[in-house]
């Protein structure tokens, strides 16, 4: 059970859209007392000043928001007009939040949605804080705690695919999957306790052990199946990281520029002209890539009195920026004498190995003779790494195989795969989910031996599948909530 947590009897109040101009800005106002701070500022049918009994469910009014009449100091008793306005009544428990809510449609800017929540504010609304209405939804039973977590990845989400991963896990996929784990684990603790309760009765036998194993291992393959498309959530996202690598004058500006479609890096002919991390965004096939140009790599122990110290910085940044990275591409020229860089980066520390590394060769171009068909000198073929990609970033020749590359290796890490199931795992989701595998092990190592009593085995698993009802928010600590609502944004 979750601990119980009292819910905020104040009527809220936010802008559910972003400052700035444009042509229509929404202010939400949920709470209790939603319908009757309405009235006091906004006159329109079924509102203050209007006919009719009240307003109509789910219907949009037009009409005049003003300052809030007991508010008014005017000697004709005029009001005070911010603006016309168009008012939408959303009885609970049929709303967003589950609570009664009025949204208001105001012109766009600053000023106006400013004044409008003022007014509320004046009328008996409180700011809401950040996340505060998806927040009310959770604890009104209108969304699981993992599909408000949706919301607000489908918020920030920064590639068509994340947002389309957002609203499948927003439409209860990663619940579904969740669910298929738990429910045969709920039939069984059910069982466990009814042997228990009925244990005089000779007709009620124990459940058996082969029983018990078979379903905790299904549960086990369940969740091992979750855990591997939790770096999927991450790419999702955050997009995918590639780093550009190399030693210094290996054409990583060049080719970072030619991915990128701009000139986002400085490119000169002396070696060492990238000194920092220069970063860009590249959307493509419905993802995002985040693509890093890195300072030159090589060796700097031969530089002494502080010489090249600013150049010895860039590489510790172009160490760290490696280590994080999702794909790094391992980056020589042509026409370097036997790709001797290769096996350098290669044999660097071990914080820096990436999980997936592409070999590419740079300014074919330039490239001189004693190549094979491809461009390739015979010393630039590793058969155990197979062929470098060869690019040309002056003519554009082999961005495309390129691409093709990085895309092969991102198919690899099941994107395609979390979109279609709308399961994009957050840490919280994966650190339970650890914690359930680990509990499942521990469980299953008890059946290898003298088989644990029924009372032992359903102790263990009700505290399972209070670990497992964490995710869905089943089981909840007003903590808990904070820490996820934290990441929310006002309005919503």
């Amino acid at each position: 059970m979750s601990d119980p947590i009292e819910m905020s009897q104040d009527t809220v109040v936010a802008r559910a859209t972003p400052e700035g101009e444009g042509g229509l800005a929404v202010v939400r106002l949920s709470g209790p007392e939603a319908m009757a701070i309405a009235a006091r500022v906004f006159r329109g049918p079924g509102f203050g000043g209007g006919s009719g009994a009240g307003p109509v469910a789910r219907r949009a009014v037009y009409g005049i928001f003003h300052e809030p009449i007991d508010a008014q100091v005017v000697e004709d008793g005029a009001l005070a007009v911010i603006d016309e306005i168009l008012a939408l009544p959303l009885p609970g428990p049929h709303s967003y939040t589950g609570e009664d809510t009025v949204e208001f449609f105001c012109h766009g800017g600053r000023q106006v949605a400013a004044l409008v929540v003022r007014a509320c504010q004046a009328a008996g609304a409180v700011a809401a804080p950040p996340g505060e209405f998806t927040r009310r939804a959770f604890l009104n039973g209108r969304l699981t705690l993992d599909q408000a977590e949706a919301v607000a990845d489908l918020i920030q989400a920064g590639s068509e695919q994340a947002a389309r991963a957002a609203v499948a896990q927003l439409r209860g996929g990663l619940d579904a999957e969740l669910g298929a784990v738990e429910w045969p684990l709920l039939d069984l603790l059910v069982r466990l306790e009814g042997s228990l309760e009925f244990s005089d009765d000779d007709d009620t036998a124990a459940v058996p052990a082969a029983e018990v194993r078979l379903t905790l291992e299904e549960a086990r393959d369940g969740i091992e199946t979750l855990l591997a498309l939790a770096p999927a959530g991450r790419l999702l996202r955050e997009g995918i990281h590639v780093v550009l690598a190399g030693a210094p004058n290996a054409g990583k500006s060049s080719l970072f520029n030619r991915l990128v479609g701009g000139e986002r890096a400085l490119v000169d002919a002396e070696p060492g002209t990238t000194r920092d991390i220069v970063t860009a965004p590249v959307r493509r096939g419905g993802r995002l890539y985040v693509l890093h140009d890195t300072a030159g790599l090589r060796d700097t122990s031969h530089l002494v009195d502080g010489a090249g110290r600013v150049e010895t910085m860039g590489i510790a940044r172009t160490k760290e920026t490696v280590a994080q990275a999702d794909l790094v591409l391992l980056l020589a020229e042509a026409g370097a004498a036997g790709g001797q860089a290769w096996p350098e980066l290669a044999a660097g520390e071990a914080s820096m190995a990436p999980a997936a590394t592409l070999r590419v060769l740079t300014k074919m171009d330039l490239a001189g003779g004693g190549r094979d068909r491809t461009g390739l000198a015979p010393a630039q073929v590793d058969e155990k790494a197979g062929k470098p990609i060869a690019t040309s970033s002056l003519t554009g020749a082999g961005v495309d195989d390129l691409w093709a590359a990085i895309e092969r290796q991102v198919e690899a890490w099941r994107l395609d795969e979390a979109v279609s199931l709308g399961v994009v795992l957050n840490e919280r989701h994966r650190q339970r989910l650890l914690e359930c595998r680990d509990e499942l092990t521990q469980m299953l190592a008890l059946y290898e031996g003298a088989t644990p009593g029924d009372e032992v085995a359903g102790t263990l698993l009700a505290s399972l599948l209070a670990r497992l009802g964490e995710i869905s928010g089943r089981v909840f600590t007003e903590q808990m909530l904070d820490g996820v609502f934290r990441r929310f944004c006002v309005g919503k």
